[in-house]
C-alpha cells in the first residue's frame, strides 16, 4: 500500500450543510460482487435501510458475473428478501465479466441517467449519513467527485488492528500528497461522482486493478475537481495475514503499473505528474527496505541506510497515531506492530514486481471463504 516514508498530514473534518430532502437529487449506487458468499450479499443488503437518504431517490445495482449463474441466483435470492425493508430500487445486473472490476462498472455507468453515481465495494458499509454528506459536499465545495475513508471494521484481533493502523497511515500520506500537489487521488470504493464528470473524463481503464487511481490522474488532467469527505466506510475485518498481504500485492501491482505508464507516457500536467511521482517513489522506497535491512546483517555499509529507513518510517507511524481522527478505530498495539508488517508487505511488493515483469494478471482473493486465486 502506497505511503511508505511519506509524511503524514492530519485530516480536518469539515461540517457540510445538510441539504433539505426536497433538494436531494436521485442517486444510483453500483456494487460489484465477484465470487462473493451470501454472507457478503446479506451484509450489503443490510446496510441499505440505514442510509440517511430518501429511499425513493436511490437506485442500487448489484453487479454480478454472468459467467457464474449460481452467483447470479444467490444475488437474486438475497435481493428479493431485501427489497421490502429498503424501499428504494434494488436490481441485480448480470455482467459479462468482472475481472477487473472496470469491466463490470463501465457498461453499468453508460446506462445511468441519475446525476450522482456512487461506487461501493461488495463488503462496504458506509456511515448512514455519508451519502447525504457527499451530495452536500459536491455542491458546497463545487466539486465533481468526492470519496470517503474506507477501512476494515474497527477493533478486532491483532491482524485487523495492524491493517487499521496501515489504512490510517495510508490516508495520512494521501492527504499529504493531495495538499502538496493540489490534486486528489481516488481510492476504489465509497466514491461519489457527478455523472457529467464520468462523461468528460471517459470510461475506467479495463486492463488494470487500480482503475480509479488511473481515472483520477486523467480527471486531474481534464480539470475535474475532486475531494474527500471525512466520513468512514467499513469493510470486513482482516484476521489472517496471508489474505491481507495478497490484497496488497494486487494494490501495489496496479499502482506501480500506473506509475510507470504515466511517467513514461504522454506528458501529464504538473500536478498529477507530481502526485504520481511521489506515490511511485514511496512504493520504490518500500521495495528497497527489505533488501537493505537483510543486507545490513552482512554488510556494515548498509547498516546506517537501513536504520535511517526504519527510523523514518517509525516516526511517520508515530505521527499518524497521534491524529485524533483515528481514535474511534481502537488500533492500540496495531501501531507498534505496523512497521514489522510493512517489512512483510515489502515482500508483497516484490511479488507485485514479479507479476508485472512476467505478465501475470492474478486477481488475488482476499476473503478466504470466497474461493481461490483467479488468473
Amino acid at each position: 500500500m502506497t505511503g511508505f516514508l511519506l509524511p503524514n498530514a492530519r485530516l480536518a473534518p469539515r461540517e457540510q450543510p445538510r441539504a433539505n430532502a426536497s433538494g436531494l437529487p436521485p442517486v444510483t449506487i453500483l456494487i460489484p460482487f465477484y465470487r462473493e458468499t451470501e454472507e457478503i450479499l446479506r451484509r450489503s443488503a443490510g446496510m441499505l435501510p440505514s442510509l440517511d437518504y430518501p429511499h425513493d431517490r436511490l437506485s442500487v445495482r448489484w453487479l454480478v458475473d454472468a459467467r457464474h449463474p449460481e452467483d447470479v441466483s444467490a444475488a437474486e435470492r438475497v435481493a428479493a428478501s431485501a427489497r421490502a425493508g429498503f424501499g428504494g430500487e434494488l436490481r441485480v445486473v448480470a455482467v459479462p465479466s468482472m475481472t477487473p472490476k472496470a469491466k463490470a462498472l463501465n457498461p453499468a455507468l453508460r446506462e445511468i441517467d441519475d446525476p450522482i453515481v456512487g461506487i461501493y465495494d461488495a463488503d462496504t458499509v458506509p456511515d448512514p449519513g455519508q451519502l447525504r454528506q457527499a451530495v452536500a459536499a459536491l455542491d458546497a465545495r463545487d466539486l465533481d467527485v468526492v470519496d470517503a475513508i474506507e477501512l476494515p471494521e474497527a477493533g478486532g484481533d491483532l491482524v485487523n488492528r495492524i491493517t487499521l493502523a496501515q489504512s490510517a497511515a495510508f490516508f495520512g500520506a494521501m492527504e499529504y500528497v493531495n495538499r502538496r500537489t493540489g490534486m486528489h487521488m481516488l481510492l476504489g470504493s465509497s466514491i461519489y461522482f457527478r455523472r457529467k464528470a464520468l462523461s468528460e473524463v471517459g470510461p475506467l481503464r479495463e486492463d488494470g486493478v487500480e482503475e480509479l487511481y488511473e481515472w483520477a490522474v486523467r480527471a486531474a488532467a481534464a480539470g475535474v475537481r475532486t475531494g474527500r469527505i471525512v466520513s468512514f466506510s467499513y469493510g470486513t475485518r482482516t484476521s489472517v495475514v496471508g489474505p491481507a498481504l495478497r490484497q496488497r500485492t494486487r494494490w501495489i501491482r496496479g499502482q506501480l503499473d500506473i506509475g510507470f505508464r504515466s511517467l513514461r507516457g504522454a506528458p501529464l500536467p504538473a500536478r498529477p505528474r507530481a502526485a504520481v511521482a511521489l506515490l511511485t517513489l514511496s512504493l520504490l522506497a518500500q521495495l528497497s527496505v527489505l533488501p537493505t535491512v537483510a543486507g545490513a546483517v552482512r554488510y556494515r555499509a548498509l547498516r546506517v541506510p537501513a536504520a535511517a529507513l526504519l527510523a523514518g518510517e517509525a516516526m511517520r507511524i508515530r505521527s499518524v497515531s497521534r491524529d485524533p481522527v483515528w481514535e474511534v478505530l481502537r488500533v492500540g498495539s496495531g501501531w507498534v506492530l505496523l512497521l514489522p508488517f510493512e517489512l512483510l508487505e515489502s515482500a508483497s511488493a516484490w511479488r507485485a514486481v514479479w507479476e508485472l515483469a512476467t505478465g501475470r494478471d492474478t486477481w488475488h482473493k482476499v476473503r478466504p471463504e470466497t474461493g481461490r486465486d483467479t488468473a
